[in-house]
């Protein structure tokens, strides 16, 4: 008979739980391969917007159409907000641009990608480009959008708090200013100086965050589709993490870039979207190296 001491006794080891032949499984532990992540110099950046605008002059039909693509689609997110008269939505819809842009940029990614391969690129390539790696790409979708509504609630949270006067109904309602210059008159008569403050700095940890996330993770996903969203996100903050200086600057060449297209209602987006996104393919590439097997320590399970 075997006793309760001897059943907890038995253990499974960590390879014998993820030696599972690839057809039979999609899904696995932890990574077996991972890439080398380069020390990056200042001048780097720099170099990536030159290489994303000569990809950009290589591509200017692809480039631009797919430019003009996303800026109507958030374009029409942001109209139809306006519309509705929710003015309030509209301006955190226009500020999270620089949260979603990362994952949106996919097409430009798979034209530089094969740019490098010298292979012709078609609209429906850019267009399938998310298929190339859909579980990886929906899954740090999914990350974004979910730090793209926590980052919603926080800020309205914050302007709730933080704003003083009876128009704070309005502005949170959609209610009271009948358009928007109203409604800007109301917003900038209720500012204070810690409002705003506390307004940036829940931005800039957002963005921060979302920057960390997708700095290298998209292009890596479509380059290599064996590569998992967790994988592919914790690569690209520990390439920021470890080139840090590099990478502030990029992260606020890439702030000043975005909102020039921004400043221009949203027509700008589509020449500046596709110079980053070409851009952000060429960052990757310096950045990660030859990929390496991962020894991995052999750990009980119970």
């Amino acid at each position: 008979m075997t006793t309760h001491r001897e059943t907890r006794d038995q253990r499974l080891w960590k390879e014998e739980l993820v030696e599972i032949p690839a057809p039979e499984s999609d899904y696995h532990v932890s990574p077996g391969t991972l890439p080398e992540i380069r020390r990056l110099s200042l001048s780097q950046p720099l170099h990536w917007l030159r290489a994303g605008w000569s990809d950009l002059r290589r591509n200017p039909a692809l480039g631009l159409g797919f430019g003009f693509l996303i800026m109507a689609t958030y374009g029409t997110a942001v109209a139809l907000a306006l519309s509705l008269k929710f003015y309030h939505v509209a301006l955190q819809f226009t500020a999270g641009f620089a949260l979603m842009a990362p994952v949106m940029a996919l097409g430009f990614y798979e034209i530089s990608r094969r740019n490098e391969q010298n292979r012709p690129t078609r609209l429906a390539d850019v267009l399938m480009a998310w298929n190339t790696n859909t579980d990886g790409v929906l899954g740090v979708g999914v990350v974004m959008v979910l730090l793209f509504l926590v980052w919603f609630m926080l800020s309205m949270q914050m302007a709730a708090l933080l704003l003083k006067g009876a128009g704070i109904l309005a502005l949170l309602t959609g209610g009271g200013p009948q358009n928007f210059a109203d409604f800007a008159q109301t917003l900038v008569h209720n500012l204070s100086l810690p409002t705003t403050l506390a307004y940036l700095f829940v931005g800039l940890v957002a963005v921060a965050i979302a920057f960390a996330f997708t700095a290298v993770s998209v292009p890596l996903l479509l380059d290599r589709p064996e590569t998992d969203a967790i994988t592919a996100i914790v690569t690209s903050w520990k390439a920021v993490t470890v080139n840090w200086a590099p990478m502030l600057l990029w992260a606020a060449l890439i702030a000043f870039i975005t909102g020039i297209g921004l400043a221009f209602f949203f027509v700008g987006v589509a020449l500046t979207t596709p110079l980053l996104g070409f851009a952000t393919w060429h960052a990757y590439r310096d950045t990660l190296g030859r990929w390496r097997a991962v020894k991995q320590p052999q750990v009980e399970y119970y």
